[in-house]
């Protein structure tokens, strides 16, 4: 009989070891998720593989999710034990939002890492931590090469992780309305029949989404709308906040 294939895949082991030898070195993970799901969108295993370190929990684009939802949150994860901020990485004021959550949790010097699944914002908010100071500066003794530290004034350092951690649960359409997981072409009509009673409960959209496409001029000759095209154009502008605050997920489906 042939070996026994694991299921588990091969670039998911590396980074777990990675995590595993990283985190005596480390103040804390600082995990980013998605603030419009906040519990999808982390990767459950992560969890254990932080080991005894604690973790800084970011809500990642709040600007997009709903503000009462992401309140509840907030205190939803500080109930459990976990401190927990929404932040938009692309704000100017993402770095001192975090920076005092962090020396409110710390003492320090501060070395931390940022981990959290892929297109949740995680290369944004390291980038808005260290700015110009964006220097590799070399791997500490016994970790793997691919880890740099960027030292950076004030006793911070900050790891740049390579490699990305897989969504456990890759195929959730919530995923794949967030863009955090891609989808195929044929399944976007079954994304757009959930999103679209979400994003119309105030009564500015039509209640049938093909209205909006043709009302955009998304139509094929003969003035047939474009259904391809619609799909696609509600997806996009879903994930970039054109239809408002949008949250998947409330606290209470966590009950």
């Amino acid at each position: 009989m042939g070996k026994k294939q694991s299921w588990y895949p091969g670039h998911m082991v590396a980074t777990q070891r990675t995590i595993h030898e990283l985190a005596p070195y480390l103040s804390a993970f600082v995990e980013v998720i998605d603030a419009r799901a906040p519990l999808i969108s982390r990767h459950q295993p992560l969890q254990q593989w932080v080991g005894a370190r604690p973790s800084i929990l970011v809500l990642n684009k709040a600007d997009l999710a709903s503000q009462s939802a992401t309140t509840q949150w907030i205190g939803y994860f500080k109930g459990r034990g976990t401190p927990a901020l929404a932040l938009t990485s692309r704000n100017t004021n993402a770095k001192r939002q975090l920076e005092q959550v962090i020396r409110d949790f710390l003492n320090p010097p501060y070395r931390l890492a940022i981990v959290g699944v892929p297109n949740v914002g995680k290369s944004t908010l390291l980038n808005r931590m260290v700015g110009a100071h964006r220097v590799a500066t070399g791997a500490k003794p016994g970790m793997t090469r691919g880890p740099q530290w960027i030292r950076m004034p004030g006793g911070w350092e900050w790891l740049d992780l390579p490699g990305v951690v897989t969504p456990r649960h890759s195929m959730d359409w919530r995923l794949k309305s967030l863009g955090i997981v891609p989808s195929a072409a044929e399944e976007r009509f079954a994304l757009v029949e959930k999103i679209w009673p979400l994003i119309t409960v105030e009564g500015k959209l039509p209640s049938d989404w093909t209205e909006w496409g043709k009302n955009r001029g998304f139509l094929k000759a003969g003035g047939v709308i474009d259904e391809q095209r619609t799909l696609d154009a509600i997806i996009v502008g879903f994930q970039n906040g054109k239809f408002g605050r949008v949250s998947l997920e409330w606290p209470r489906d966590a009950e």
